[in-house]
């Protein structure tokens, strides 16, 4: 009961001093320290520049399969916030879906639209910091969140015949970005990531004319990253 009374004692005197320096006055409580062990920052990021380059799937395009290449530059302005540019390049390839129904309705297609590529600005927030043992190591990580601005650059496929060449019609849409993910520090200047994105967007529901709709894409996304 006293330990956790402890934990419930720092859950409630958490501050913004407290998350900024990531030290914690619990000495007239916690002689041993204990809680300071927990709290305090091994890794720092504020005021460092990052770069990463991560690779995944997209998860949402019901007629192509996606595979994406994305690269990213953060700054930091805090261990809470930072300023986070991408650069996603998004390759496509016609997924079984599509192929059976190119095979059953060879004469009635649908307009399929493909994102090509997406780029934009993020501001994250990083609320938690965390330290988990693995095999008696102690691993480091952040868990963000973003939320942001993208320009999504697409291809609306016009042919309604599967005899017919596929016709690719370009169609640049604006797109609202949200995203989480962890960061797990292997040293001072590198980290392994994990990062999940959405974008949610207006496009016309018959490709390129038409009443428009709302969309939605995810990208799962694996990579490294280095601190300055």
């Amino acid at each position: 009961m006293s330990i956790l009374w402890l934990m419930l004692m720092g859950l409630a005197c958490t501050d913004a001093y407290a998350a900024e320096s990531g030290d914690y006055d619990f000495s007239w409580l916690d002689p041993d320290k204990r809680i300071y062990v927990l709290q305090n920052r091994k890794y720092r990021k504020a005021n460092r520049p990052s770069v990463s380059l991560m690779g995944g799937v997209g998860m949402s395009n019901p007629y192509k399969r996606s595979t994406n290449l994305d690269g990213r530059l953060t700054y930091y302005i805090s261990e809470l916030f930072g300023i986070e540019g991408f650069y996603t390049l998004i390759s496509n390839s016609s997924n079984t879906i599509l192929k059976a129904l190119e095979i059953a309705s060879p004469n009635a297609l649908p307009n399929v639209r493909q994102i090509d590529s997406i780029a934009g600005g993020m501001i994250q927030f990083v609320p938690w910091y965390a330290k988990i043992n693995v095999f008696n190591n102690i691993l480091y990580f952040d868990w963000y969140f973003s939320a942001g601005l993208g320009t999504m650059n697409t291809s609306v496929d016009t042919r309604t015949r599967t005899s017919q060449s596929e016709n690719l019609q370009k169609q640049n849409l604006t797109a609202i970005m949200v995203g989480t993910g962890h960061q797990y520090y292997i040293s001072d200047h590198f980290m392994a990531r994990i990062d999940l994105t959405g974008a949610f967007y207006q496009a016309p529901i018959n490709g390129l004319t038409g009443e428009s709709s709302w969309y939605s894409n995810y990208n799962f996304a694996l990579g490294i990253g280095w601190r300055m």
